[in-house]
Formats: C-alpha cells, structure tokens, sequence
C-alpha cells in the first residue's frame, strides 16, 4: 500500500490530511508550502521529518509513493501534473482544478500513468450520505422528483487568496457550492447535469469591512441543475450567509414515497438539533484510507478524477450561465 506522503501546503485543509493519513496508518515524510518558517511549524506540530518551500524536490523525492494537494487552487493542476510525471498517486483537494481543460490533462495524465488520482469530495465518505444513497437506490423514498441544497459560510467567509479569482478560480459557488452540487449527484447515483442555470451576485459581505473581495468573486449563488434521470436540483452557495437552520450544510431530497434531509440526517418525524461539523475529521480519514487502498490494489476511488472533473463542469457551466443571465463573473 503506498503509504509515504508527500503534503503540499499547511493550512487548514493540510492539517486534515494530515491527520487522516496518520489515521490511517501511512507517513507522512514531508511537508512544503509557500512559506518555509510556516512549514517548518506545520512539520513540527505534526512530528514530520521533512518540511520547506520546495514542492517540486518534495514529489520528486524516492521516499514518497503519493502527494496530497492541499494549496490554493491555482496551483492544483501543475502541482498534480508534477507528481503523476514523477509516478506519485495524487490526492487533490477540490476543486480540481480552476477549470476543466486542467482537470482533463490531470485525469488523462493519471490513466496514462496508471496512477491514482482522487479529488477531495470528502462528503462522499460521510456514512449518512452513503446510507442515504442506499436508501435512494433500493426505492425506499419511491422516485426522487427534485432536491434543495446549500453549502455555505453561515456569519463568515474567507480571506487571502479565496479572494482572487486568478487564484481561486471564482467564490462561494466554487468554494462551497461545488460541495453541495457533488453531494447531491452521489446521492442521485452520479447522473449527468444535462442543463445548467444559475444565478450569482456579490450581495453578501464582511460586515466589518476588513477583507473586502474583488468586485468579481461571488458571494451569494443560486444553481438550477437538470439532471439526466429526470430530478431537478436546486443548490444555493455563499459566504456570510447568515442560516436559520444553524448549519453550513445541507441537502434535502423529495420523493414520491418520501423526503430526507442531511444534514443533521433524518427520513421522517423532526430533525434533530442543528449541531453539526461538517468537516469532521472520519470523512477525511475515510477519503484517506480510500484513496490509499486504490493506489495500491489500481481501483477507482470513491471520489475519482471522473467525480471532480464533472463537479468542476457543473460550476464552470453555472458560471457561464450567470455571465449569460445577469452579467456576473467569476
């Protein structure tokens, strides 16, 4: 099993992986980011050996069988593209690129390489989500007519490079909107979106006025997708969005037999209290275990690069259609 991990970047996202990968038994050998005294804390916090400003020495290195991508968007596609040439496996956050054309070369590059390329669609290894699915499957809410879905900053949104389309790739709908729109084709048994509309805009913002966006990074979104067994799914995104159920997100699903929501997860009566982390470290580490496993028996992951170069086609299309409909950009 290839177990000796390359992590690039140390921010929040890095820390997870981190965690996961130790969780799931591999080593973590190394860890590189922009800043090398900031690495060098990260390796410290988390007993890694190895830590700098060096990326393309750390992929390269003989010691490590696979790289996990955790840097700001910009840098997901030739960071990959340096691993899968250097024969590394590669766990890459979301998005998978900043547009599909990358994830194309990404993915195409991996299957020629024979290599194992997972994107971080980490709801995917949440067991409500799974069992729910099953449920859906197995006709127990009878057919599904049109879900509602959200995935959202609820009083906050983030700064730095979140902040610059150039590095980003756009705002809340490819931060946390992608999120919603992966989760809720899972659950539908990965259809094709065969229409996409959306409309986005720049309404929310840090009230403090501290870290204001660029004037083309969305804040707020509403994506209308059709999907090719028929149900319709609406998917909501934003930034300091404030969220009367309490939680950052969610999906409901409607049906001739029934309804369900996540999260917090339930099928009938009242929902249970709106406590919820949706970012639990058990996904991680099961997206971890998942990724690690098919990089050493050749399957393909849960979350593969098919699953997030159709994520990406979704927000890339919802984009151009709000540019179409209301002039917005990303």
């Amino acid at each position: 099993m290839s177990s000796r991990i390359a992590v690039l970047g140390y921010g929040f996202i890095a820390d997870l992986h981190v965690r996961a990968a130790q969780a799931a038994g591999a080593t973590v050998v190394s860890v590189t980011g922009h800043r090398s005294e900031r690495a060098a804390e990260f390796a410290a916090r988390h007993r890694i050996e190895r830590s700098g400003s060096d990326w393309e020495q750390a992929v390269t290195a003989d010691d490590v069988d696979a790289v996990v991508v955790g840097t700001p968007n910009s840098l997901h596609h030739p960071q990959a593209m340096a691993a899968i040439a250097a024969g590394k496996h590669v766990l890459v956050d979301k998005p998978m690129a900043l547009d599909t054309a990358q994830a194309a070369e990404m993915r195409d590059a991996a299957t020629a390489a024979g290599l194992t390329l997972c994107v971080g669609h980490m709801w995917r290894y949440r067991d409500e989500v799974t069992a729910l699915r099953d449920r859906i499957a197995a006709g127990d809410l009878g057919r599904v007519v049109r879900t509602r879905g959200y995935g959202i900053h609820a009083g906050w949104g983030p700064s730095g490079w979140f902040r610059d389309p150039a590095l980003a790739g756009g705002g809340a709908l490819i931060d946390m909107g992608i999120h919603a729109i992966d989760t809720v084709r899972y659950l539908l048994g990965d259809p094709t979106a065969v229409r996409v509309t959306a409309s986005i805009g720049t309404g929310f913002d840090d009230p403090a006025g501290s870290d204001a966006p660029h004037p083309d990074i969305d804040t707020d979104g509403i994506v209308l997708v059709d999907w090719s067994d028929g149900v319709r799914s609406v998917v909501e995104s934003g930034w300091w969005q404030p969220v009367l159920e309490g939680v950052e997100a969610e999906t409901e699903v409607y049906a001739t037999g029934g309804h369900a929501r996540i999260w917090p997860a339930f099928t009938a009566g009242s929902p249970p209290p709106a406590d919820y982390d949706h970012c639990a470290l058990p996904m991680y580490a099961a997206q971890m275990a998942d990724f690690l496993e098919c990089a050493a028996t050749g399957q393909t992951p849960r979350a593969s690069a098919d699953v997030g170069y159709e994520a990406l086609r979704i927000v890339e299309q919802a984009y151009r259609s709000a540019a179409e409909i209301d002039g917005a950009t990303s």
